[in-house]
């Protein structure tokens, strides 16, 4: 059971990790100019990832890969659980449950400039 939970893992990882890739690479020409760089534009892309200026594209794949990192972390819970091991399983699914409550506001914040941008778009066609 172990091994499933952990090739589940490695599933989600890897899903996510690619979408917060695509998110991140189509994000950085509307980074601020002062955050651009390849080292700056690491730390300030999760700042900036559901400002109302990004692309809504952008944001669905930042809060995706979110809930895609939750489920991974879910997984490696499991998997620990499974060999047992309760201390670092629990630990883990704190973890998880921490990056759930973070995912659902992102959402919330998604949510608020999809709601935002139809506002602006019925305002501009009346």
């Amino acid at each position: 059971m172990a091994a499933l939970f952990g090739v589940l893992c490695a599933m989600a990882t890897l899903w996510a990790g690619i979408r917060y890739e695509f998110a991140y690479r189509s994000s950085i020409d509307t980074l601020p100019p002062q955050f651009q760089d390849d080292l700056s534009s690491r730390y300030a892309f999760p700042v900036y990832a559901l400002e109302p200026s990004t692309p809504l594209p952008v944001q669905a794949e930042y809060v995706n890969a979110m809930w895609g990192f939750c489920v991974a972390a879910l997984c490696l819970s499991l998997c620990f659980f499974s060999l047992q091991n309760f201390v670092l399983g629990g630990l883990i699914a704190i973890g998880a449950g921490w990056g759930a409550v973070s995912a659902m506001k992102s959402r919330k914040v998604f949510k608020a400039n999809c709601e935002r941008q139809m506002h602006q778009v019925q305002m501009e066609d009346t």
